[in-house]
């Protein structure tokens, strides 16, 4: 019983001290900002970044439809993602190895806003593509 009531002494006076030194910090003026992870993010990256790339292509669904010089992907509207001929994922599969890292997600999102479902394959890689991105 007596070494409990040691360890809490203990941990009573460590936190009286934390406590003393973080008002003192503040009565100085050292407010320096925490940096919090992002809320809610489910993907799996790191927390250095501001916001998670779900979030981002949550946000992004606003403002005008941005192309990457891939105006030829519109003809693919209305298709299923099984639908695609070999030439016609070759051409899917170009655009997408055009794209700089940072363009990955912007992209995808304005496929998505402009109908598009790309082909199977073409979304393995570029699930792969932003994986190795980040």
């Amino acid at each position: 019983m007596k070494p409990a009531l040691m360890i809490l002494g203990l941990l009573i006076v460590v936190g009286l001290v934390l406590w003393l030194l973080d008002r003192r910090a503040r009565a100085h003026g050292d407010d320096t900002p925490v940096v919090e992870p992002p809320q809610g993010c489910s993907d799996d990256c790191c927390t250095t970044h501001s916001t998670c790339p779900s979030t981002q292509m949550l946000t992004a669904e606003c403002g005008p439809v941005t192309y990457f010089d891939d105006e030829e992907l519109d003809d693919f509207g209305g298709r299923g993602a099984e639908d695609y001929t070999d030439e016609e994922v070759e051409q899917w599969r170009d655009v997408l190895m055009t794209l700089r890292a940072s363009d990955l997600l912007p992209w995808r999102q304005s496929v998505k806003r402009r109908g598009l479902v790309m082909p199977g394959a073409i979304a393995d890689e570029f699930m792969l593509r932003v994986a190795e991105a980040q």
